[in-house]
């Protein structure tokens, strides 16, 4: 008989800030529920006993009339609690909640169930985890008037209900590792979880599946794998079979090669020829550059010819160079059925590929009445790996898991029972989460083992043998499809491996070029981090403060230790006394290790600090040209990040003989470990075929041998990194050294989301210690050997800002690209009666001290006038703060909303925001325009604050500038002028909208490569004039309909 439900309260305040020890309580709302029944209710205002921001205001609307005469918590607090109880208290990010009223003493032992944490598990595919969008997903309604504390109660009742109810269907295995995670009892799922294991055991019996058990390790032994694969297999069969929505958007028809067409696209595909697109849509359905764009992509591809393709046509449109592509893969000829054509695409994220694969291409290959089988190909580290999942991932190697890692291993044990393809862009990870991910994905399985004689560990997975292998089924897709799509970084990678599955696509098509080249050089970044290396000698083996010992080592002590009983330990840690002597030397040898680790480290702090205290022209290259200065971390108000570059000219520098020293003792405790590492891997492998052969055993010694080889040869990597930094030759990478920022992400201090794990308020440490960063200086050798060196294939380079002063040679140079052999070709759309740019000709340059001070009075007025419509863009976060401080009490006091990227959310919450409320402006820096996509309302002006310029005291950049003869106009000024239209046709061309622009430095027409920039951009009506002429020009550009010229 099943058992009856618990009775539950949901529960939701409103507050006038995210800081339970400063900010008050405005609203509480609460709901006792016994599954679907409400049994009674609690609603009152309180009274704050303070002013409600302006903020709050607009986003509750709870306005101070409406508590006048309100309770003061206190008199309300012994109320609340006996209706409380002791339930458990259901809520979306309830310990914020949670946290106000144990102030008051008010739900002190209560158990705490966070929908937010139920849905980043039970909806790993969500972009944004906010209540609404939660309850969207899930198919509950959203009231129009929520963030008010009844009407988000209700909707956190159902939120959890509808949860719960998709819980109830999780394997009992699978519940069994989640209430058995590592993880600290402050999480609040686990005791959650652990309270559902045992109902669901009292309802269904100790035992729902094949477990870990005498039964289960005697069926591992026959299988060679993990029982539990079983009912991952089976949930896999059963998602193709069932036609059910998914918690996931992975569309298996567009990720399979075999995809059955329908008999429509049967039809079309046996037709003995071809129609054109131009013969399939009408001259109104094509977009109008179509006509330009087909000639060249047709030629380039059937010539297999490079090509460059500007396409200004805002956003980030690409259809009509897919569009032509496609046609030219439809035109197959009876040459071409032995070896059909095949088309490679490249693009800048995870998320661009999805949405080509999920939306674009389906939808323009219906347009041609074709079905081409599609397949996705993930970078490196991009898949589950089913082999890791079962060995050594959900046991504990490096310490207890965090909150956010039980969370992250939580979520990828659920999907992994409902994916099809394993892929990590799949998944949403919060960036606490990540670390659950890498203990799991791919990437380990080119790494050869000691003994190299027998192949890669991918070669010998029993999962791969048997067909439960993500990165075996993705190869097989690619393989067979006619398109395969993947990222920048994924062609990098393939290309870059011996066996490479597209190096044998002739025809490829990358999007997104304006960006090409610096994801190359970010994906050829490396870095010497002291916390990652600590992390990696920790997962070898460390010894605990209590004298028990833990890591990899210590798990396979029983088969480590001579004469010892073979397989893995049962416990997280271990005593002395199960160590033999060689492997009490392993984890000295690790201990000295990490103490030269942290020496290392030390060093390279004080030889920082001196070049610091000696100032900047000690160890660093001095720039050439106006741009060397501009840039020196001189703004105003501006934090100076310090860099030290690695040349030759380090070596005056009284700390660098001490950095030497310590470089020479880590790499020998290095070796060590690594040494170390790999006899343990020999003796487990050893281990292995020798129960194997004894037919007992389950493949975990081998699981534990590959992660001893994956780190083995990380610690290989990180120790070459170091060799090739100190040694300070000449070589074609640049290094240097750079406290990182601080690891508080500005996400977390959002004043629209209230925060989400008790991290977000721990404090951080003042300074971390500096990191060793290496980047490639020049990309172009390595793209044009590994795309352009063979002249019998075809690569077309499609951007949307490629063009400097209408010519081509910047970025020919930036990817190798001979102007002799690749053709070039710009399709921009005019702007001139849509967009207005206004240039004020009046006032300071952004180096002058007046500059602040002018802008933040111009934002003022804009804003002002336009009553809200805005955008400001800052090139730093720092400038950004300042304005935020000084413009926001000013608007606010006449009722417009100001929003900051990085103080009330991120610019994806931000976008969200601008969607739902009027008179508002958001002020955003970097990347700022994603998520602004994902509505259709755009700003009516936006407003760049300054030239985007790299920053040339910046290393990497510094670095590239040694190669030109001219800084100013060969890189720092081209870079600013495709930055600036890159950004703006994001921002402003991506609506039909009429618009204006406001280009806030003078410097575009003071300066003579002021032109190089305003000739770069799209034909738009243009205005130069007095500052305090802009916000009435804009508003009659905006009002009217004439142009401008």
């Amino acid at each position: 008989m099943a058992k009856k439900s618990a009775i539950r309260v949901a529960l939701d305040l409103e507050t006038t800030g995210l800081h339970a020890e400063q900010d008050a309580i405005l609203e509480v709302a609460a709901i006792k529920f016994l599954g679907n029944e409400i049994i009674d209710t609690f609603e009152t205002f309180v009274s704050p006993g303070r002013s409600i921001p302006y903020r709050v205001q607009r986003l509750t609307g709870i306005k101070p009339e409406q508590l006048v005469g309100a309770p003061l918590f206190d008199t309300i607090a012994k109320k609340l609690q006996s209706f409380l109880g002791d339930y458990p208290i259901v809520g979306h990010s309830i310990p914020f909640d949670a946290g106000f009223l144990r102030r008051w003493g008010v739900a002190r032992t209560n158990p705490l169930i966070d929908t937010f944490e139920l849905a980043t598990v039970l909806l790993p595919s969500l972009t944004s985890y906010n209540l609404g969008q939660v309850a969207e997903a899930l198919g509950i309604p959203v009231p129009v008037d929520r963030h008010r504390a009844m009407v988000d109660t209700v909707l956190a009742m159902k939120v959890f209900l509808s949860l719960h109810e998709r819980l109830q269907s999780v394997d009992l295995a699978l519940l069994k590792d989640l209430a058995n995670l590592d993880a600290p009892r402050s999480w609040p799922l686990l005791l959650f979880f652990r309270q559902e294991l045992r109902e669901r055991q009292d309802r269904d019996g100790l035992y729902g599946g094949l477990g870990r058990g005498s039964l289960g390790d005697r069926f591992a032994a026959q299988l060679g794998m993990d029982p539990r694969i079983l009912s991952f297999a089976l949930a896999q069969q059963d998602a193709v079979a069932q036609d059910t929505k998914s918690v996931l958007p992975t569309d298996a028809a567009s990720l399979s090669a075999d995809t059955q067409p329908s008999t429509d696209e049967a039809e079309a595909q046996s037709a003995p020829t071809e129609p054109s697109a131009q013969a399939m849509l009408s001259e109104r359905t094509l977009p109008k550059e179509y006509q330009t764009v087909r000639p060249a992509v047709l030629e380039a591809l059937e010539g297999r010819l490079p090509l460059l393709l500007e396409v200004t046509v805002g956003g980030g449109d690409y259809t009509t160079v897919l569009l032509a592509a496609l046609e030219w893969l439809a035109g197959s000829t009876t040459e071409d059925e032995d070896q059909p054509k095949r088309l490679l695409i490249a693009c800048a994220n995870q998320q661009q590929a999805r949405r080509l694969i999920e939306v674009v291409l389906p939808r323009l290959q219906a347009l041609l009445k074709n079905q081409f089988s599609t397949a996705y190909l993930a970078e490196r580290g991009g898949y589950l790996c089913t082999h890791r999942w079962f060995g050594a991932a959900l046991r504990r190697t490096s310490g207890e898991l965090t909150a956010e890692q039980a969370r992250g291993l939580a979520k990828l044990g659920l999907w992994a029972q409902q994916t099809l393809t394993g892929e990590r862009s799949e998944l949403t990870l919060l960036p606490q989460e990540i670390a659950a991910w890498e203990r799991i994905s791919s990437g380990i399985e080119r790494i050869v083992p000691v003994d190299g004689d027998s192949g890669s560990i991918y070669q010998h997975c029993t999962y791969r043998k048997k067909g439960f292998c993500f990165v075996s089924r993705a190869e097989e897709r690619v393989k067979a499809a006619r398109i395969v799509v993947t990222t920048h970084a994924g062609l990098f990678d393939d290309l870059s491996y011996s066996h490479s599955l597209l190096a044998g696509i002739d025809q490829r098509l990358i999007l997104d070029a304006d960006v090409f080249e610096e994801e190359n050089a970010r994906w050829r970044n490396n870095e010497l981090d002291q916390t990652r290396l600590f992390r990696m000698l920790n997962t070898i083996g460390i010894e605990l403060p209590d004298g028990r010992y833990q890591g990899l080592l210590a798990l396979a002590a029983p088969s480590l230790r001579e004469n010892g009983p073979g397989g893995l330990s049962t416990t997280p840690t271990i005593a002395k006394s199960e160590l033999d002597t060689r492997m009490l030397h392993w984890f000295q040898a690790l201990r000295q290790a990490h103490s030269a680790v942290e020496k290392l480290f030390q060093s390279f702090g004080l030889l920082l600090e001196e070049f610091i205290q000696q100032g900047p022209g000690a160890g660093r290259d001095k720039g050439k040209g106006e741009a060397s200065n501009r840039f020196h971390g001189s703004r105003p108000h501006e934090r100076t990040d310090h860099s030290l570059r690695l040349t030759g000219q380090i070596r005056h520098l009284g700390a660098w003989m001490e950095t030497e020293r310590a470089w020479q003792q880590a790499v020998q405790r290095l070796q060590t470990v690594i040494d170390l590492a790999h006899e343990a891997e020999n003796v487990l492998a050893t281990a292995q075929r020798t129960r194997h052969r004894r037919d007992i055993g389950n493949g975990e010694e081998s699981a534990v041998a590959s992660e001893l080889a994956a780190v083995a040869q990380q610690l290989v990597e990180q120790k070459q990194l170091g060799q090739q930094a100190l040694s300070l030759g000449e070589n074609d990478h640049v290094y240097w050294l750079r406290i990182p920022a601080t690891q508080q992400s500005f996400a977390h201090q959002s004043s629209l989301q209230r925060p989400t794990d008790p991290a977000h308020n721990t404090a951080q440490p003042a300074e971390s210690p500096p990191i060793l960063y290496a980047q490639l200086v020049q990309t172009a050798t390595f793209l044009k050997k590994s795309l352009l060196s063979d002249n019998n294939k075809c690569t077309i380079f499609a951007g949307t800002a490629l063009s400097v002063d209408n010519s081509f040679s910047f970025i020919r140079g930036r990817l190798g690209l001979d102007s002799d052999t690749c053709s070039a070709l710009s399709v921009v759309t005019e702007h001139h009666e849509q967009t207005l740019l206004y240039i004020p000709e009046d006032v300071p340059e952004p180096n002058s001290p007046q500059y602040q001070r002018h802008l933040d009075e111009a934002l003022l007025q804009l804003a002002t006038t336009l009553e809200g419509q805005l955008v400001a863009l800052f090139t730093s976060h720092a400038a950004l703060r300042s304005s935020y401080a000084t413009i926001k009490p000013f608007l606010e006091s006449r009722g417009i909303l100001v929003l900051g990227q990085g103080i009330d959310g991120s610019p994806r919450q931000l976008w969200q925001v601008f969607q739902r409320q009027e008179r508002l402006v958001l002020l955003g820096t970097g990347g700022f325009w994603e998520g602004a996509e994902e509505g259709d309302c755009f700003p009516a002006c936006v407003v760049m604050t300054r030239l985007p310029m790299p920053v040339l005291h910046d290393p990497p950049i510094a670095a590239r500038a040694d190669h030109y003869s001219d800084q100013l106009h060969q890189l720092t000024v081209p870079i600013a002028a495709l930055r600036v239209r890159r950004t703006l046709n994001r921002l402003v061309w991506n609506t039909a909208k009429r618009n204006a622009i406001v280009l806030f430095d003078r410097r575009v027409v003071s300066k003579e490569y002021g032109s190089m920039i305003l000739h770069s951009l799209p034909r738009c009506s243009q205005r130069q004039g007095a500052v305090s002429h802009m916000p009435e020009t804009v508003l009659d550009w905006l009002t009217g309909t004439d142009t401008w010229g």
